[in-house]
């Protein structure tokens, strides 16, 4: 047995090891990120425009935007309440949370079952950082966090218990039912696409549990209840309205519905054919293997979620990049799900050869990220103290530069920063935070990055976060 008992322990350690490793990782890579495009204006009361100083002023801020423009009253709560901390709090907390949805997702794939298994997540820490297509905005970006990190996190957990009962059923708590309400209305109340990914998962475990058992236990109703209110108050929200009829399509019914539909297949072709081609492999080895029922149905019912995650973008007009972020969170679980059920003795050399070459081009690809994140963050704190000392002379009509950066690990990459025209909103936004009257860009500051180059200054209308 002390063979055994001694691999055990070597692979909880080795398990916390990356755990902590990606933590200090994160910690470092958030506190090298300064405010970046929505984080300005966010700052702000959207009901009065003024400087917000408490909570109060967030509730009232965030009741006003639900009225006018967006249902994610919860996660632009948060946003909001945050730009008036600290920031090392915010670093803080998102490393925290960007380590906990890793985990959330380990749980959801393995299930309570020991002994700890490093490689797996391994792999769902490789998933996270090659995949996504602006890891940065995503992860890093305070406003882009809060929208999509945080949002996943909340949606994963809401679907922890979902999970464990398909691998194991749950023992009877009282306090169960009133919790699973409660994280179903949080998940549910979150991002529109990832929160319809979650409720696809309820209603697939409800169903499966059902037809197993014929019958289920109150916890998994009163989940499914919390997160279809949710995610009512998130539909439903007046200001979604509001925003669709400013913005009206002259196209048919019909061509909308086919355009957004094979714009949200583009995106997962374009980003998401590495997970695909992976779940089929693992899954395919597994349908060999001849498992148990339910070994089967998690890895799909993961799958089916990450593909409803997709597509239920059909339902916007505008499918950016950072909304594919809950899409390969589930599609990562579903992988890891299969993966968790493999029997990998036959494949332990094959699989571990794998990973060790991922994990070299990971780590050349956090040396490049690294680079840009850090050189990102000097020019915002040069530019930032330029600012704070021409305001101190007087100025208030300011003309500077924008900064641009160059890998998807940046919370910049893909964001507007100044631009040359006092209207744009990015520019007017910053220029309140700073205390100016106007300030614009007047040229486009980047730094040495071998091998690429960027264009110049780019104008045009913002896009919408």
């Amino acid at each position: 047995m002390k063979p055994i008992e001694s691999n055990s322990r070597l692979n909880r350690r080795l398990f916390w090891l990356l755990a902590a490793a990606a933590a200090v990782v994160m910690l470092l890579f958030n506190c090298l990120t300064p405010f970046v495009a929505d984080d300005f204006t966010f700052a702000f009361s959207y009901r009065t425009g003024e400087r917000l100083t408490g909570l109060w002023d967030v509730l009232q801020s965030q009741t006003y935007h639900y009225m006018t423009w967006s249902g994610r009253f919860l996660i632009k709560s948060l946003d909001q309440w945050f730009t008036i901390q600290p920031k090392l709090l915010f670093n803080v907390c998102n490393t925290l949370v960007y380590v906990g949805l890793a985990l959330v997702v380990y749980l959801i794939a393995k299930g309570r079952r020991a002994p700890a298994n490093p490689q797996l997540l391994l792999f769902i820490f490789l998933s996270f950082w090659m995949v996504s297509p602006v890891f940065g905005q995503t992860n890093l970006w305070m406003c882009g966090s809060f929208n999509y990190l945080w949002a996943s996190f909340f949606c994963l957990a809401a679907a922890l218990p979902f999970a464990l009962q398909l691998h194991r059923p749950l023992r009877p708590r009282r306090w169960l039912a009133p919790v699973c309400f409660l994280a179903g209305l949080v998940g549910g109340w979150s991002s529109e696409n990832t929160s319809a990914g979650l409720l696809v998962l309820m209603v697939l475990a409800l169903c499966w549990q059902l037809f197993r058992e014929k019958k289920a236990p109150l916890w998994m109703f009163t989940g499914l209840a919390g997160g279809l209110f949710g995610f009512a108050l998130l539909i439903l929200a007046p200001g979604n309205y509001q925003r669709q009829d400013a913005a009206p399509d002259p196209r048919g019914p019909v061509t909308i519905l086919a355009t957004r539909f094979l714009t949200a297949l583009n995106m997962l072709w374009d980003y998401g054919l590495p997970l695909l081609v992976i779940f089929a492999v693992l899954f395919w080895l597994l349908w060999l293997q001849k498992p148990a029922p339910q070994a089967l149905f998690l890895p799909l019912a993961l799958f089916a979620a990450g593909l409803g995650a997709n597509f239920a973008m059909g339902l916007s007009p505008v499918y950016y990049e950072r909304s594919t972020h809950g899409v390969f969170v589930f599609l990562t679980a579903a992988c890891a799900a299969a993966l968790a059920e493999l029997d990998r003795s036959r494949l332990h050399s094959v699989l571990g050869g794998a990973a060790a070459a991922l994990a070299l081009v990971a780590c050349f690809q956090l040396v490049w990220a690294g680079y840009d994140i850090a050189s990102f963050w000097m020019m915002h704190r040069t530019r930032a103290a330029e600012f704070v000392s021409l305001r101190d002379q007087g100025q208030t009509q300011v003309v500077s530069y924008s900064i641009e950066c160059y890998t998807r690990w940046c919370a910049g990459y893909g964001l507007p920063d100044l631009r040359t025209s006092p209207e744009d909103w990015i520019c007017s936004d910053m220029a309140r935070y700073y205390g100016f009257e106007s300030l614009v860009a007047g040229e486009a500051h980047t730094y040495p990055f071998p091998g690429r180059t960027n264009n110049a200054l780019e104008t045009g209308l913002p896009e919408e976060s």
